[in-house]
């Protein structure tokens, strides 16, 4: 019985130590905001594409890591230079654009210079529980975005452009009870919280910010279908630590 005991338990600490899950903040890092803005109210745009991430753990042993999502988002002009945004990306942000320099987007001028300014709002909730015993935790994100756009049009196609910007914001999350099986009592003891995350065992929280700058290639292949290829350095501080990534995207625009 006491052998089954040892094996049980060591077998239980491996399961869990595999399972083991720790918050993270996951600030997406893809742009594909050009500085030229149609003139006119109710111009649409959609787009799909890549995106990826500058991923920063709060336990300090485990390693950053960039994964890869798919991005979408939805933009309408406003008019005079105006443009509304949202993206989601495993975040949800909406913006505000304005172009303040430069031909607008329907005069597609060959040698246009144009700059426009960008500020959102990022906002994101995860949670994870790898099982019903181990490591519950939840957590929501929340930051502003603040970017400078400038472009120059090669021809009626092409725009090149690229931007700086800059991030700030704060998580607030918590960490849960859990149930679990004690072998020598053969007894499940609610550690009075359970599978319901009714009970909070405690509460993390933490401020940061990211920046950096984008560079991006546009090209029209018809009235109503655009391309985009952009390369995007980021840098993160969350956590008491600071990590930079590079990440290469590609999106697909439809015009409306």
């Amino acid at each position: 019985m006491n052998k089954l005991i040892v094996i049980s338990t060591v077998v239980s600490s491996i399961v869990l130590a595999g399972c083991e899950s720790t918050p993270e903040v996951k600030p997406r890092m893809a742009r594909f905001d050009s500085p030229e803005v149609n003139s006119q109210p109710f111009h649409f745009n959609i787009t799909a594409g890549s995106d990826s991430s500058n991923q920063i753990a709060i336990n300090k042993n485990k390693k950053s890591e960039r994964d890869n999502t798919l991005r979408f988002s939805a933009a309408m002009t406003l008019g005079k230079g105006f443009e509304a945004r949202f993206v989601d990306n495993g975040e949800n942000q909406v913006s505000l654009k304005y172009q303040m320099l430069g031909a607008p987007l329907e005069q597609k001028k060959t040698g246009n210079l144009s700059l426009a300014g960008s500020l959102g709002s990022i906002w994101a909730k995860r949670s994870e529980s790898p099982t019903k015993q181990y490591n519950d935790w939840s957590m929501e994100q929340k930051s502003y975005d603040l970017s400078l756009i400038a472009g120059y049009r090669l021809n009626r196609q092409a725009l090149l452009y690229g931007s700086v910007f800059y991030q700030n914001g704060d998580v607030d999350g918590k960490y849960y009870l859990f149930e679990h099986y004690d072998v020598e009592q053969n007894v499940t003891i609610n550690e009075g919280c359970g599978w319901n995350k009714t009970c909070v065992e405690s509460y993390f929280s933490d401020k940061g910010n990211a920046y950096g700058l984008s560079l991006a290639l546009e090209y029209e292949l018809l009235t109503w279908l655009a391309v985009t290829g952009e390369v995007v350095h980021h840098r993160a501080e969350w956590f008491e630590r600071t990590n930079n990534e590079t990440g290469a995207h590609f999106n697909v625009e439809f015009r409306f």
